[in-house]
């Protein structure tokens, strides 16, 4: 029996890997079970050279030309006749712009005779475009993609995190978020990485006597914690001094020299992993996110994501527009409870005041009634878990996946590259 197709067939989309690691992108279209074919010998037909980027500031390194040396010969003839387009794999990362590393970049491609729009910066950052383009033109082409949220949202699905990481299984056996009826309050704070947001966050609740109420994870400067020398605490830049300077007052006698954790120690993976237990015990959840006061950055990270996806109701310390993202991606945002009006100020100085009073009055409410809490949260908590578990996927497919799909294929019919 003849079938009539209801679209046009897709194009087989060649992905060629330069360099071994970082292949972020390849990888997660793999695991979404995309028409991809990854092949280190294309032919003439038209393909996507994937260079895996792994840290922003490589781009501008004068080791290895800024990632550039991974090209192999004919590479640069193919780029400059249109049949190929170099894909900077930085889909694990949401950078802010830094002149000093675009303007290495646009060198050693122009030493190599790439052109600038043959090349595409694929960033979890949807602001990075906007600001290149305002300092240099029109030039290189910027790509939306979010690997470890994307890779999350299969983890948490039903369906695909069984079947694809069989190695990291996701304990979910009796958890559903206000199970724990009798006790105090309590609300969860997970901080891993050093960063300004974080050290200020910690002493805050400390001073405002908070620390009291919360499970709080912070891992300090120790030796313990390996990303402890992401800033320099006892020496703040000129802006975070200037606005915060009470805060960090006296700050070697308060910092913690040993990591103070409250999940078991799980190594590397920072990913795939998921304290039930931790989020069982509490009533509220502050997400401590990567990004705060870097300018120019919106985006969030799996940090979000996995808070969410518990049901718990929550209060960012992040980027701005990242609670509005996770409504984007289907979650609910407890509005009802919780005041986000912080989440659209741009000034960090001006947000991170109002993150503070509105973890102040969601932890009021949630301590002095926490029947009412869990009664009028509920719903929506349950929403949640069940997105996680059934939407969030299919929501990724749709805003983020395929229309980059749409784009590689346009690129493989046509040799376009377009935004």
């Amino acid at each position: 029996m003849s079938q009539v197709l209801s679209g046009p067939v897709p194009s087989e989309i060649l992905l060629v890997p330069r360099g071994e690691a970082g292949h972020f992108l390849p990888a997660a279209l793999g695991w979404m079970g995309k028409r991809v074919t990854v092949t280190v010998q294309p032919g003439p037909a038209n393909h996507v050279l994937c260079l895996p980027v792994l840290d922003f500031v490589r781009l501008g390194f004068p080791e290895a030309s800024g990632r550039l040396d991974l090209l192999e010969p004919g590479d640069a003839e193919n780029l400059r006749a249109g049949r190929a387009a170099l894909l900077l794999d930085l889909s694990n990362e949401g950078p802010g712009l830094h002149a000093p590393t675009f303007e290495a970049l646009h060198r050693n491609l122009e030493e190599r005779g790439i052109p600038r729009e043959r090349v595409i910066l694929v960033t979890q950052n949807r602001l990075l475009r906007l600001d290149y383009e305002r300092l240099y033109g029109e030039g290189l082409r910027f790509w939306t993609f979010e690997f470890f949220p994307l890779q999350v949202a299969l983890w948490l699905d039903d369906a695909e995190g069984p079947r694809l990481f069989p190695q990291h299984p996701l304990d979910r056996t009796g958890y559903a978020p206000f199970a724990r009826a009798a006790g105090p309050a309590r609300f969860l704070c997970q901080n891993a990485a050093l960063r300004w947001h974080r050290v200020l966050l910690y002493r805050w609740f400390q001073l405002s006597g908070l620390d009291r109420d919360g499970l709080i994870s912070f891992h300090g400067i120790g030796e313990d914690n390996p990303k402890a020398g992401g800033i320099e605490v006892f020496h703040a830049p000129p802006e975070i001094e200037a606005a915060f300077g009470p805060l960090l007052a006296d700050v070697g006698s308060w910092i913690p020299r040993r990591a103070r954790r409250i999940d078991a120690d799980q190594g590397t993976d920072m990913v795939m992993t998921l304290d039930t237990q931790a989020y069982a015990a509490c009533d509220l959840t502050v997400i401590s996110e990567t990004d705060f006061f870097e300018p120019g950055v919106e985006r969030i990270t799996e940090k979000s994501i996995k808070a969410a996806a518990t049901g718990l109701p929550f209060v960012t310390v992040g980027a701005p527009r990242a609670v509005a993202r996770l409504s984007e991606l289907g979650f609910e945002t407890f509005g009802g409870l919780i005041d986000h009006h912080y989440d659209l100020v741009p000034d960090p100085a001006e947000r991170l005041p109002l993150v503070f009073r509105s973890i102040e009055r969601a932890w009021a409410a949630c301590r002095d009634d926490r029947a009412r809490w869990h009664r009028l949260a509920r719903e929506q908590a349950e929403a949640n878990v069940a997105h996680a578990r059934r939407g969030l996927l299919p929501q990724y497919e749709r805003v983020m996946v395929a229309p980059l799909i749409e784009r590689l294929n346009r690129f493989m019919e046509t040799g376009a590259i377009v935004h």
